[in-house]
């Protein structure tokens, strides 16, 4: 996976969260087998993608540890399905069906 997708997320009780799977690529484009995990637009209560542009060239990004809309990352270990949540945000089921999407977009 070389680009940033969406993903809905189901709950068991019937709602969903909408949120954005980065992958984080080497200098040569290749997977590294990390992604990170952000609200989308949709859900965002934090309102950081729904104003205008708060940085320029000239400011440093927003770190993902003071980022609202930052859930967290997965790093997936494709050989042997297994996969790594870290981050406090997400329940173990939304984990999973992040996992299981990522390992989808793998093959």
């Amino acid at each position: 996976m070389k680009n940033p997708a969406t993903l809905v997320l189901k709950h068991p009780d019937g709602s969903s969260r909408a949120i954005i799977v980065e992958p984080m690529l080497w200098p040569n484009l290749t997977d590294t087998g990390t992604y990170k995990i952000y609200k989308t637009a949709i859900d965002n209560e934090s309102a950081l993608f729904t104003e205008a542009l708060e940085i320029d060239e000239d400011k440093p990004a927003l770190p993902d540890e003071v980022n609202p809309d930052y859930l967290g990352s997965i790093t997936t270990e494709p050989m042997r399905q297994q996969w790594k949540y870290t981050g406090d945000l997400l329940s173990p089921d939304e984990q999973q069906q992040i996992a299981h999407f990522i390992q989808k977009q793998e093959f």
